[in-house]
């Protein structure tokens, strides 16, 4: 099982910090997250910066990345300031 983190805004629409998934891949960990949360954390995964054991999956093979035992997926959705 990989453990999905959730941080900021996400976290806060979640309601909860992360879970374990069963998920294979980052794809799947992704449309597991939306349909575990719904609507209001949706809004937020088109633009998360997604991590696989602290690499950018824009590194690695994208929303293809397969997923270990042990991994750890964290879902960083964009901030803005000002």
């Amino acid at each position: 099982m990989a453990t999905v983190k959730l941080f900021t805004m996400l976290r806060k629409a979640a309601g909860e910090q992360g879970y374990e998934s069963s998920a294979r891949t980052v794809a799947e960990v992704l449309k597991e997250v939306e349909e575990r949360y719904g609507e209001e954390v949706r809004k937020y995964l088109k633009n998360c910066i997604v991590l696989v054991n602290g690499r950018n999956i824009a590194q690695l093979k994208g929303k293809r990345t397969k997923l270990d035992k042990g991994d750890e997926v964290s879902l960083y959705p964009p901030v803005a300031g000002g």
